[in-house]
């Protein structure tokens, strides 16, 4: 009996596992209530040791879960040990926001399905919030979706992962609520008063943690903060000494007399950026290398970038572009009036290395109004000097001597170019002028400039140009070109270029780049009086301007194809690619309107200049 019950005793407190059968079939012998008391004892030894170890992994949990820093790793690492202590299928963590009251799932292990993952569980919803609500456990044996306020995408979730019972403790530190632990079984099952328990001082000692992970990821990200403004502060220092450096050296510029190429290089070098600078008429000025170059297309910026220098021109501040290379572009401003514009290309800059391209295009602003006043006072020079030579005014040698101070050689021969007509004031047109050609010599003359040029160029060739340069900014006007002359011959050529000027706007020729010398006629005829050459027009044609108007014929255009094929009937209708009975029929018309004297040389000679007056001008006659 000794031997029996000392093998018994051995067997309660035994460590490994001993099944209620086997205590039995070693206290036979004693009574049913000794042997009830001895079962009952390995029980509770057995629940102590079991709740023994569940407390050790429980503190080398949490000891392990001390020394994780970061918050989202801390977050996965209390999902997998409450996953261990708890043995069940599924558990998760949803992190509270205090804003909303919602909760987002944030770790979770054993999940079989993606609809876990950032799950949103919105407020007032499911198990967690009533957990978040009472601030206790809460765990159903058989969860059932219609029981709590519904969302879809919970629904979703819960019915993806099939879980049925779930146990929910929420994670309090300083009397907030941080979360919801959650540990959840596909069977249906309740939960012992050991396993709520066990949860719940898990989520108080995690809760801590997380706390404290919180509050250490708040103080480095308030650090890197500091560190990340004190360095932007530095840099923002750095940069300023750096741009002041640069003003400087800018001003060193403007001082020593340098141009805009040395502007561009030193702001490119400064920079590390492609920088060009553009004239008043926004043609390439300076670059600062093949790249800037190529911002110019056939001689033109892009419309994208002619929209932006409208807008810099009312601020004189830099104005961002993004496109064909360019990053942003400022306007060099005097007053209201544009001097040139810098533009840069390259990396987006920050507000200091803007202020320093602001302060570039002043200083390009600088340099151009000293450019300015200096070609002011030359031109006026040289403006007094083209006056003179233009009226006649001053004895030959006078003239001679006074060009020869300026470097003007008066041998040789000139062709007078006038401009008239153009909105942009004749300062501005002298200037275009003069940047032509630094050869010519320019001087303001009637309504317009008048421009000496030396050789004996092409006139139409050198009316075009002077025209499209003149018309480039989108202005309209009148360029006449007159016939190569020597000295003394330019007061006369110049009187006649300019009467020409005055009677082509009226027969309706205002913008274009013209010969003199292909008006000559009319100019002999008529004088400078434009209205004359309209008057004596209409006076001839309008029977016929008439008719065309009223019947939409064309009786005009077949007398002036008739006129110019020497009375030819098949060869006007060849021209106006229309049958011969047609030219008679119209001829005959044209009779009836003009009287049958038409056809008499003299008629014919004036009907033939009021054709051509009529195709000069566009305007109806």
């Amino acid at each position: 009996m000794t031997t029996n019950l000392r093998a018994l005793i051995e067997l309660i407190i035994a460590d490994s596992p001993v099944t209620e059968a086997e205590l039995r079939r070693a206290a036979r012998g004693l009574d049913a209530e000794t042997t009830g008391v001895l079962v009952d004892a390995r029980a509770r030894l057995d629940r102590l040791r079991a709740r023994d170890r569940e407390l050790s992994v429980l503190m080398s949990s949490l000891r392990e879960l001390a020394e994780v820093r970061d918050l989202q790793p801390l977050l996965q690492k209390l999902v997998d040990r409450a996953h261990e202590l708890m043995g069940t299928d599924l558990t998760y963590l949803s992190e509270y926001d205090e804003g909303t009251d919602e909760l987002f799932v944030r770790a979770n292990r054993g999940a079989v399905s993606t609809n876990m993952r950032e799950l949103r569980v919105p407020a007032g919803v499911g198990l967690a919030s009533k957990v978040v609500r009472t601030r206790a456990p809460q765990w159903t044996a058989a969860y059932d979706v219609g029981s709590f306020p519904r969302d879809r995408e919970v629904t979703a979730a819960v019915q993806a992962e099939q879980m049925r019972s779930i146990l929910g403790v929420p994670l309090i530190a300083s009397e907030r609520v941080l979360g919801v632990l959650f540990a959840a079984d596909r069977s249906a099952h309740g939960f012992s008063t050991e396993q709520i328990a066990l949860l719940t001082a898990f989520a108080n000692q995690g809760a801590v943690i997380l706390q404290t992970a919180r509050l250490l990821a708040a103080e480095r990200a308030a650090a890197a903060r500091a560190e990340a403004a004190s360095a932007e502060t530095e840099r923002r220092a750095a940069a300023m000494e750096a741009s002041a450096s640069l003003h400087e050296q800018l001003t060193r510029l403007v001082l020593a007399g340098e141009g805009s190429e040395a502007i561009a290089r030193t702001l490119a070098d400064s920079l590390g950026r492609p920088v060009a600078i553009a004239d008043r008429d926004l043609a390439a000025l300076a670059t600062s290398g093949e790249e800037a170059a190529a911002w110019w297309t056939a001689g033109r910026l892009a419309p994208e970038v002619l929209a932006a220098v409208e807008t810099s021109r009312g601020t004189a501040r830099w104005v961002d572009v993004g496109h064909g290379g360019v990053l942003g572009l400022v306007a060099a401003m005097a007053g209201r009036t544009l001097l040139g514009v810098l533009l840069v290309g390259g990396e987006p800059l920050d507000d200091v290395q803007r202020r320093t391209v602001e302060r570039g295009a002043q200083s390009h602003a600088l340099v151009t109004m000293q450019r300015d006043a200096v070609t002011d006072a030359e031109e006026r020079v040289r403006g007094e000097l083209v006056a003179d030579l233009v009226s006649g005014r001053g004895d030959r040698a006078s003239l001679r001597q006074r060009a020869q101070q300026r470097g003007i050689e008066l041998t040789g021969c000139w062709t007078p170019v006038l401009a008239v007509g153009w909105e942009q004031q004749r300062w501005s047109l002298g200037r275009t002028l003069t940047g032509l050609d630094r050869r010519w010599l320019v001087a303001q003359h009637d309504a317009g400039v008048v421009a000496l040029v030396p050789g004996s160029p092409d006139p139409h060739d050198l009316a075009g140009r002077v025209h499209a340069r003149l018309a480039r900014a989108g202005d309209r006007g009148l360029v006449v070109v007159g016939g190569t002359q020597h000295v003394e011959q330019i007061p006369g050529e110049v009187a006649d270029v300019t009467a020409l000027s005055r009677m082509l706007p009226g027969v309706g020729v205002a913008d274009a780049g013209v010969a003199a010398r292909d008006y000559a006629p009319y100019l002999a005829l008529f004088g400078a009086n434009g209205q004359r050459a309209r008057a004596f027009t209409r006076g001839l044609l309008a029977p016929l301007l008439e008719w065309d108007a009223d019947h939409r014929s064309d009786l005009v255009a077949t007398l002036a194809a008739y006129l110019a094929q020497n009375a030819s009937i098949t060869r006007s209708a060849e021209v106006l690619f229309v049958h011969p009975n047609t030219v008679k029929q119209r001829l005959e018309r044209i009779t009836e309107l003009l009287g049958p004297g038409w056809r008499g040389p003299e008629q014919q000679f004036r009907l033939g200049i009021a054709v051509q007056l009529h195709r000069m001008s566009e305007t109806d006659m």
